[in-house]
């Protein structure tokens, strides 16, 4: 029983960390990441959380359920999951995986860039402060290289909802969008920072909502 838990254990090791691997490689990470999915919808129902540690110990533990149902049901496998030999045999490959997989340059489940996102979302906002004018406003993102598109709102409204409250606008503000796509992602997402500034008649920033947002396929 003890030898079949090891090889069940090593085994779901294995075959978890050479999956979040493989999502390196294209035409294969499709694969790949479906047969994360089990621990990925185990862990969403059990915590609602989606961080690599919960999605890989959630694989780890179906595959590890899985390889021991297995042993236990068939006579052949079961002869081979109880040779020690096998279980040193498999105990180091399987711990080179398992280190590789936990590697954020190695494995694109851990994300990445997250430092250079925050970086970035700061210096908008301390390049877009509050009271800025409208044409100061225009040449900061053009400066920027970043793209926007403005309109005036015609009639009171609220636009967007953030953490802080829901951004509202007035008849006559002007509102300011664009989109700011970065190099931070987790698998199998990427993130953009979407900027919307407000306005008023004075043409005078009264408003902003300056967030990154996380964007799924």
């Amino acid at each position: 029983m003890v030898r079949r838990i090891v090889f069940a254990a090593l085994c779901g090791a294995g075959f978890t960390s050479l999956f979040s691997l493989a999502l390196n490689l294209p035409y294969v990470n499709l694969l790949a990441g479906l047969l994360l999915l089990p621990g990925g919808l185990l862990q969403s129902l059990l915590r609602g959380a989606d961080s690599p540690v919960t999605v890989l110990s959630s694989n780890f533990l179906v595959y590890a359920v899985l390889f021991f149902a297995i042993a236990s049901c068939s006579s052949d496998v079961q002869r081979k999951a109880e040779s020690r030999r096998l279980s040193l045999w498999l105990a180091f490959p399987v711990g080179v995986l398992a280190c590789m997989a936990c590697v954020p340059r190695l494995d694109p489940l851990w994300p990445t860039g997250m430092t250079e996102l925050a970086k970035q979302e700061a210096q908008l906002r301390e390049h877009l402060p509050f009271d800025i004018d409208l044409q100061r406003a225009r040449c900061v993102l053009r400066s920027e290289g970043i793209e926007f598109w403005e309109h005036v709102e015609k009639d009171d409204n609220v636009i967007s909802s953030r953490p802080e409250g829901s951004l509202r606008v007035s008849s006559g503000d002007t509102v300011v969008r664009a989109k700011v796509w970065t190099k931070a992602s987790q698998f199998p997402c990427g993130y953009r920072i979407d900027i919307i500034l407000v306005f008023g008649k004075e043409a005078r920033l009264s408003d902003r909502s300056i967030h990154p947002l996380r964007i799924c396929p």
